[in-house]
């Protein structure tokens, strides 16, 4: 695996290295706020994709209204690289050599206010649901304590269908509920969302399994019914995440999470919460670099920090076949059996999440914190990551409390909360 950020600082030291600049435009005016990041390489070939990749991260994490890049190499010798992105992004992407710089602006992510609320606790009797595409979790919490928690499979084999999904989600609710009278209902998804709460793309597994986003135009109000009078409330589950640590006075943090896939959000200085599909953020620019499962990008992070990636690598090494939704369990098992292949496995994640921060820090001027869940990293594997990741991480790395079921615990939280949101209108792309 070659880290992108290793691969650009080599350039930059490399004899002859001059300026790639990219300009990320926040909105359509000419005098509007514009992030501009320069990067050091030499005006050959060999520096496009490095480049080309951080020009990704940096639109897919800043949401950017267009971009533009500036480059010594001839238009024609770039162009294909570019048009590779724009299948990728719904932004325009422009490329310049001679363009003239835009004048210095403030960063897209500098304070403006400080503004810390008091410590947020769910109102009432709160239930949450999380769905994801390997399991679904479920917690009731009391005066910010959950009282019952339960979780159950996703998709059982032989199970599908929007129906067999809002009867197994309204049981999990009622058994969370212990018979009690619910006051609010969460609900958050591994999918694509709206800020009005609407799924504009379906995870591949719910893609799978389902098929239309149609499908869940009504599912708050099918799984909620007859089971909660107060608010429900449903958005993706990393926006419940990001919305949830904001209202605790969280601020300048990203925060991942492994699982069916690879998915993030992050804080800015004023709270405010962007989602993105970390999925597709590059990290890897090696010759090996694995192909996206779907996008026309190489080294994204779907196809390693993932139970897709993880079951893969760890299978490559025993030479046989892997279920990606067990391989947290089994590598767990591995881990604490000795198993080297499993230690190395653990080696891999590390190198790749410290990329991802590396990226982070280089795109999100001003973040202080990394925080990384999923169900995976409870227990020996989280410790594992939390001791390599202290000496590789360029901010402060953390794993919260219940990697596993904070996603529930936030979701709880969502009926309650004013969060506000950014980025959600380029969310609608092919999911992750």
């Amino acid at each position: 695996m070659l880290i992108l950020a290793d691969a650009l600082r080599d350039l930059g030291q490399e004899p002859g290295a001059v300026p790639w600049t990219i300009h990320l435009a926040a909105g359509w005016s000419a005098s509007g706020p514009v992030r501009t990041f320069h990067l050091y390489a030499p005006p050959r070939p060999r520096a496009i994709r490095a480049v080309v990749s951080r020009l990704h991260n940096a639109v897919l994490l800043t949401n950017p209204a267009s971009a533009a890049l500036l480059t010594p190499l001839p238009p024609e010798l770039i162009e294909a690289a570019l048009t590779a992105l724009r299948e990728v992004h719904h932004v325009p992407i422009v490329l310049g050599r001679d363009a003239p710089a835009p004048p210095p602006r403030s960063g897209l992510d500098l304070p403006s206010r400080e503004d810390v609320p008091d410590p947020f606790l769910p109102a009432g009797f709160a239930v949450g649901l999380d769905l994801g595409g390997t399991g679904m979790k479920a917690c009731a919490v009391r005066a910010g304590t959950v009282v019952r928690s339960a979780s159950a499979a996703t998709w059982p084999v032989g199970e599908s269908g929007i129906d067999s999904l809002v009867r197994r989600a309204r049981a999990l609710v009622v058994e969370v509920a212990g018979g009690e009278s619910i006051d609010s209902l969460g609900i958050g998804m591994a999918c694509p969302m709206d800020v009005s709460g609407r799924v504009t793309e379906l995870s591949t597994v719910m893609r799978e399994r389902v098929g239309s986003t149609n499908d869940f135009v009504d599912f708050a109000d099918r799984v909620s019914a007859g089971l909660c009078a107060g608010n429900v409330a449903m958005f993706n589950d990393l926006v419940n995440l990001g919305r949830w640590r904001a209202s605790q006075g969280v601020r300048r943090l990203v925060r991942l999470q492994v699982g069916t896939s690879f998915g993030g959000c992050w804080i800015d200085a004023n709270g405010d919460v962007s989602p993105v599909e970390m999925g597709r953020l590059v990290v890897d620019v090696g010759p090996d670099a694995l192909q996206h499962t779907y996008l026309p990008i190489r080294g994204a992070m779907k196809s390693y920090l993932s139970n897709y990636g993880i079951a893969r690598h760890l299978g490559e090494l025993t030479g046989q076949p892997l279920d990606p939704s067990t391989i947290g369990h089994l590598l767990v098992d591995r881990l604490g059996a000795g198993d080297e292949a499993a230690a190395e496995t653990v080696r891999w994640m590390v190198d790749a999440l410290a990329g991802v921060v590396a990226e982070l820090h280089a795109v999100l001027p001003g973040i202080t914190e990394v925080e990384c869940g999923g169900s995976m990293l409870a227990g020996p594997l989280g410790r594992a990551v939390l001791a390599a990741m202290a000496t590789r991480s360029e901010v402060r790395f953390s794993i919260p409390a219940r990697p596993g079921m904070d996603g529930a615990v936030a979701a709880a939280a969502a009926p309650s909360l004013g969060v506000s949101l950014r980025g959600l209108k380029r969310m609608e792309l092919r999911g992750e």
